[in-house]
């Protein structure tokens, strides 16, 4: 009686909640076996790579002495299984080393350059979404038309671009060829009026790219909806076209957007660490690779954690949005 007058059941909301809860619970758990697997193979794997990273820090002044010096100062002399004991005690700890050879805490290091990645990635997303659910609609809304055509193609080509090729192809035309824009370099905490000048064609390079695909799964999705019979009875109802696109078809094909949307912010983040090399940003990214060019371990794992803790972050918010944007899925 009370489903029947449109009203909420207590117990139906109750239940609903302990399952939200629930669910929470294994999906944190879930996650951190995700990471915890992640760190695992990306520690063995990185020593399991021929050479030595002694060797490598210390270039041309790798004498026999110092070499031998230098493991046994980062406990590289150690059996690979005490090395893991040890790291994995300082991890659970919310100790991640220090940079071997920068001498500074990783942390620190994450923290510095993280917020560069985060705010491009965020920005970039953004403009994705702003881009491609107005193309997408268009082109569910006037299906196998000239201008469906040519959405569906723009989206094609950008799909197909990689990066950094992308990225190229901005840096040179609006930097070096018109000026407009710094060709390196990332914004100045607290200075907004950097943030534009810096973000603008590397998230602009993220947001087009992603946009492609995005606008892709709105067009199928707006095109699945717009056949359905509530959106004929919205019709006959006299409803206006812009709230029956945006009231009644979006909201019903919101679920898988935002499920693509959520993978394509998980993607973007593996797509900032080449766009950061490309457009010099001071980055997670950058500091990426250059751990990488010179084997610094902690450094490596550090960033690999941040990035796996990310996504897996994301996917959560993923999967709690659903019953936000669809509560008849809290029920399930």
């Amino acid at each position: 009686m009370i489903s029947a007058l449109g009203l909420s059941n207590p117990d139906e909301n109750w239940v609903s909640e302990a399952f939200l809860i629930s669910y929470l619970i294994r999906r944190i758990v879930s996650g951190l076996i995700t990471i915890f697997a992640i760190v695992t193979l990306v520690f063995f794997a990185l020593r399991l790579l021929p050479g030595d990273p002694a060797e490598v820090w210390l270039g041309d002044y790798a004498t026999q002495e110092l070499i031998e010096s230098t493991r046994a100062k980062w406990g590289l002399d150690k059996p690979l299984w005490g090395q893991y004991a040890t790291y994995m005690d300082h991890l659970v700890r919310g100790d991640l080393g220090d940079s071997l050879p920068m001498k500074v805490s990783v942390a620190e290091l994450l923290s510095r350059h993280f917020p560069f990645t985060l705010r491009l990635v965020l920005i970039g997303t953004v403009l994705s979404i702003l881009i491609a659910l107005p193309a997408g609609i268009a082109a569910a809304v006037r299906q196998n038309s000239f201008t469906d055509l040519l959405i569906m193609l723009s989206s094609f080509f950008f799909i197909s671009m990689p990066s950094f090729w992308l990225g190229l192809i901005i840096l040179f035309t609006f930097s070096l060829r018109l000026g407009w824009f710094p060709t390196m370099g990332g914004e100045q905490g607290g200075n907004w009026m950097s943030y534009v000048p810096h973000l603008t064609l590397p998230s602009l390079c993220i947001g087009i790219r992603e946009a492609g695909l995005i606008s892709r799964m709105v067009r199928s999705t707006m095109i699945d909806t717009l056949s359905k019979d509530y959106i004929d009875v919205a019709r006959s109802k006299g409803l206006s076209e812009w709230s029956i696109l945006y009231k009644h078809a979006l909201r019903n094909a919101l679920a898988p957007i935002v499920s693509l949307v959520g993978m394509s912010l998980a993607l973007s983040l593996a797509g900032a660490i080449v766009l950061e090399v490309v457009f010099s940003r001071p980055g997670l990214g950058r500091l990426y690779v250059n751990a990488v060019a010179v084997r610094d371990y902690p450094l490596i794992q550090g960033c690999i954690l941040v990035m796996a803790a990310s996504v897996v972050v994301i996917n959560m918010l993923v999967d709690v949005s659903y019953g936000i944007i669809d509560p008849r899925i809290r029920h399930q």
